[in-house]
């Protein structure tokens, strides 16, 4: 308890001794009941003050009117279609939460949000904190605490990030300035809903970040990428770090039409010319200054030549893939009168095939031309010169694919494809691949792929269909490995158990023991929690 300082001075010196204080000194209540005392004896007066200052104290204070800008507790709103996930789905969600077994947490927080389910109440604050410790996250964890989440996220300052209504643009800009660490997870989240309006918060702070945001923001536009957002990228091209400039550079590339792939069609002129049916590099000019803004590179050092022009075959291979990777692909076509198979045929004709067609793949790439894509991949025999156009496959082509290099005894060519499809494979296909790791498993240890399909098997264990672990489990366990490989299969086997057992908890049905009839697949009771 404390007393008014007044009152404790004038109890030990004595009531009648000491003057007492003046009413102003107190507050306002205590200055009322001062002046309600004013005629009795001294030593009254300084207690009943004392008693009277002691309730003040202790009954607490009215609180202030929160300023205008301050933030307000949303209205609460109904969860919707959105229920609780099951009993197992929680109880693998909360070992995750607490940092057990956080391999798969990506694979079941997108489990979860694809399947409409949201987490229980109790494991909210617990995911709530996670969040705010781990702002990367965020994009993952926020759709899964449903409205309860929302409303209970606005009451904590550390949570707020959780409760942004995206649709309201002061709720953003709120978010925004209050919370620079997770700049990067809102412009995410928002860019997901509105794409201007992540620009927007973007460009308000974007002078002041630190270099270590800046580089990371302009990533962000990278889902839903147009037109509108070219006048900010190209302010970025003269940022002041390297890093973000080179972002910048890339993202426009990948615009159509954009002003950026104007100037270096226009700049690099005919640096691809056909003679005698063969596509050729042609002499270039001087990499001006212009260019090396757009993102093209200037050698340095000794082996830069005078004026800036190209000079070792290193040069040259750089130029062209940086150039004819950007360049629109009608452009050439238009240019000699020929299909995409023609120039592919010239290409693959001429002195520098490999260069050319890396930068062919990386203009088809960029620009999502599928035509181009298959005519690359097949006039290219589906090397790894062009496997970064496979996700431009649909799934049904890219198993098709799979099948027929498989049963070619492509080896190569399999790889090729398991290093570039990053989606989930069809059963059969999960079937394959697994008795061709498990061919695989049984050659020399010392073969030539042999170290990069057991690296690979990490990543066919994300991929692979949780309904194949029975499959994979009875055959591979039974294989009379190499010492090399059975540490790797029994890794991905329990990689493989794993998933399916969160698939069941999540989807609510277990897989079935084989691959074989889904007539098999049997529901989980599921519990409300």
């Amino acid at each position: 308890m404390n007393l008014p300082p007044e009152l404790v001075a004038a109890a030990l010196v004595g009531a009648s001794r000491a003057e007492m204080p003046a009413a102003r000194s107190f507050p306002a209540a205590l200055g009322e009941i001062y002046a309600a005392l004013d005629g009795r004896p001294p030593e009254e007066r300084l207690l009943l003050l004392a008693g009277a200052a002691a309730l003040h104290a202790t009954a607490g204070w009215l609180p202030s009117h929160a300023p205008g800008t301050e933030w307000r507790l949303p209205a609460f709103r109904p969860e919707g279609d959105r229920p609780v996930c099951s009993l197992a789905a929680a109880d693998l969600l909360e070992r995750m939460l607490a940092r057990q077994d956080t391999t798969l947490f990506p694979e079941l927080l997108s489990l979860l949000d694809r399947a409409g389910l949201r987490a229980p109440d109790a494991l909210v604050p617990h995911i709530l904190d996670r969040g705010a410790k781990a702002p990367r996250l965020r994009p993952a964890l926020v759709p899964i605490i449903g409205e309860r989440g929302r409303w209970l996220a606005s009451l904590n300052p550390a949570w707020r990030y959780a409760a942004v209504d995206v649709a309201d643009p002061l709720s953003c800009r709120a978010a925004w300035e209050a919370d620079p660490a997770g700049r990067v997870a809102l412009a995410i989240i928002v860019r997901r809903e509105n794409p201007a309006a992540a620009r927007r918060l973007i460009e308000t702070t974007w002078r002041s970040e630190p270099d270590a945001i800046r580089r990371e923001l302009p990533a962000t536009l990278e889902a839903g990428l147009s037109l509108d957002d070219e006048p900010f990228l190209e302010r970025a091209l003269d940022d002041r770090d390297a890093l973000t400039r080179r972002k910048a550079a890339d993202l426009l590339a990948n615009i159509p039409g954009s002003r950026l792939v104007g100037r270096v069609t226009a700049a690099a002129g005919d640096i691809l010319i056909l003679s005698d049916g063969r596509l050729l590099p042609a002499p270039q000019a001087p990499i001006t200054d212009a260019m090396v803004r757009d993102g093209i590179t200037r050698a340095t050092g000794s082996a830069a030549a005078p004026g800036n022009q190209p000079r070792s075959a290193a040069d040259w291979s750089r130029l062209i893939t940086q150039t004819v990777g950007m360049i629109p692909l009608d452009h050439w076509t238009e240019r000699f009168g020929m299909t995409p198979e023609g120039v592919i045929a010239a290409a693959l004709a001429g002195t520098w095939p490999r260069t050319i067609i890396t930068a062919l793949a990386t203009a088809a790439r960029r620009q999502n031309d599928r035509n181009w894509a298959i005519a690359l991949l097949t006039g290219d025999n589906y090397s790894e010169r062009t496997g970064m156009l496979l996700p431009l496959l649909t799934p049904d082509e890219c198993h098709a694919l799979l099948a027929g290099r498989l049963a070619a005894g492509d080896d190569a060519g399999v790889v090729m494809i398991l290093r570039r499809w990053t989606e989930e494979w069809d059963e059969a296909s999960g079937v394959a691949l697994v008795d061709f790791f498990g061919r695989q498993a049984t050659i020399d240890p010392d073969a030539k792929l042999s170290a990069t399909l057991r690296f690979l098997l990490r990543q066919f264990a994300r991929q692979c269909p949780p309904a194949v672990a029975g499959y994979a489990a009875g055959n591979l366990s039974r294989l009379p490995a190499n010492k090399a490989w059975q540490t790797s299969l029994a890794v991905f086997i329990d990689a493989l158990k794993a998933r399916m057992a969160l698939h069941e908890a999540v989807t609510g049905w277990r897989m079935r023991e084989h691959v074989g009839d889904r007539a098999a697949a049997t529901p989980v009771f599921r519990v409300e929690i």
